[in-house]
């Protein structure tokens, strides 16, 4: 192979394979099989006349040869995606390529939801793998092993993309029906301090509880029962107890109104706008699908926007049912 038979779709695999140190998620970005992405590195090392990356226990370690000619490479691809802007061929209808999602427990039915009735129904060819989310998967976001992670506000590094699907409003006390907060015409923090907390305590959310917090500053003690990341355990413990916790979630908000043991209230506007206050610390209250910058592709940028979308379009639909009562 020459010089003048190397084309713009071997620097995209050499780029992929150099970012992700592995041939499988650079075979996911770019919708290819992995022969595929070995038949080009084989090509790419002719032309370079050199091994360009070592295979080994711990993915493909870039020589010194690829990590001298990576930034040259990375700046033809630039170059050549800006003069063909716009005129994107992608057909999601035949892309076959793979996402990792990551999504707090609270997000995952609405994601799962949006991945089966609305992406898969115009792009049916692609794969997705949603996990839940209860670790630090900074590095695979910065990185591109993981695409796209769907949390709140308090999430946070200044090296990734931040989209927002939908501000948050109204927030809630969640506990069972019955519980005697129910039976009150309006709620203080000296009312809520008397029952312990449920927290849901996504990754890195706020280290100090926030109903934990407004009470202390009133000068209350709130007991914390219990942690969890697990919705389903929270609605279990909730039920069978006289704990409460903070929903900020439309889409948990829906699921309460599945589980006849279960019920809210709406935080009156004098909490709620502490509440907003202390979650504004990062970036304004609501929910966001997260990304890095490894993979630019149009099938990621596609299906970017298609989450994004439906998401917010879910969120809307949550929004409007009618709040429960007792």
């Amino acid at each position: 192979m020459t010089t003048d038979q190397l084309s713009y779709y071997h620097l995209k695999v050499f780029l992929a394979v150099y970012r992700h140190k592995s041939a499988g998620a650079a075979s996911a970005e770019l919708g290819v099989t992995n022969s595929a992405i070995s038949r080009s590195l084989k090509y790419l090392r002719e032309v370079f006349s050199d091994q360009l990356f070592i295979r080994t226990a711990n993915g493909y370690i870039p020589t010194e040869k690829a990590t001298t000619i990576s930034p040259r490479i990375e700046k033809i691809v630039s170059e050549y995606r800006q003069l063909f802007k716009g005129q994107s061929h992608f057909d999601p209808e035949n892309f076959e390529g793979v996402f990792e999602i990551r999504a707090y427990d609270e997000f995952s039915y609405a994601v799962q939801d949006v991945i089966d009735n609305v992406i898969r129904k115009k792009a049916p060819k692609i794969r997705f793998k949603v996990r839940i989310l209860t670790y630090n998967c900074v590095p695979e976001l910065i990185n591109g092993d993981v695409d796209f992670a769907v949390v709140y506000e308090g999430f946070d590094d200044k090296r990734l993309n931040f989209e927002c699907f939908a501000h948050t409003d109204d927030i809630y006390l969640l506990l069972r029906s019955g519980h005697p907060l129910r039976q009150l015409e309006t709620i203080t923090t000296d009312d809520i301090a008397k029952y312990p907390l449920l927290e849901i305590d996504n990754y890195q959310d706020l280290s100090c509880p926030l109903l934990v917090d407004l009470c202390s500053e009133d000068g209350k003690v709130m007991q914390v029962k219990a942690y969890t990341e697990s919705v389903a355990s929270a609605a279990r413990i909730l039920e069978t107890s006289d704990a409460v916790t903070v929903m900020c979630n439309q889409f948990t908000r829906q699921f309460a109104d599945m589980m006849p043991g279960l019920s809210y209230i709406k935080i009156p506007p004098h909490i709620l706008h502490r509440i907003i206050n202390k979650r504004c610390e990062v970036r304004p209250i609501g929910n966001y699908v997260v990304y890095g910058n490894a993979n630019l592709s149009d099938a990621f940028r596609w299906v970017k926007d298609e989450l994004i979308s439906g998401l917010s379009l879910a969120w809307d639909k949550a929004k409007s049912r009618p709040e429960s009562t007792d």
